[in-house]
């Protein structure tokens, strides 16, 4: 009698809960758009293009330095991977091995890396801490 009980309670709640959900949808079916003022109304403002002065930058004199190359006798052999170079400035981070015109890759030590940087496993890396 249990079974038939809970049977019937479940199938009513099923009907209850599909009446509702049909009257809500019957009900939400008239969809108004709200009313807009016709644009004739309020006539457009057009406000005039306004120019801005340009303003003058004073121009900043930069002193013109050309990375220097290091000493050849102390930089390490380049390897095989190692960029061609003339001076520092193709080299990023490593220093350019005049000598073989190539950049001192993999650094063997500081000589091989360009100032503030230090060599660590073979690859310039800027220094850590103060």
């Amino acid at each position: 009698m249990r079974r038939s009980t809970m049977l019937l309670t479940s199938t009513g709640l099923l009907a209850i809960t599909t009446a509702f959900a049909f009257s809500v949808s019957a009900c939400g079916g008239s969809d108004q758009q709200p009313a807009t003022a016709p644009s004739s109304a309020y006539p457009q403002q057009q406000y005039p293009p306004q120019r801005y002065p340009q303003q003058q930058y004073p121009q900043q004199q930069y002193p013109q330095t050309q990375p220097t190359a290091a000493p050849t006798a102390t930089m390490a052999t380049p390897g095989p991977l190692a960029l061609p170079c003339q001076n520092d400035g193709a080299c990023g981070l490593h220093r350019c091995n005049t000598q073989f015109q190539k950049c001192a890759f993999p650094c063997q030590s500081e000589a091989d890396c360009a100032q503030g940087n230090q060599c660590m496993m073979g690859v310039c890396a800027p220094k850590m801490g103060p």
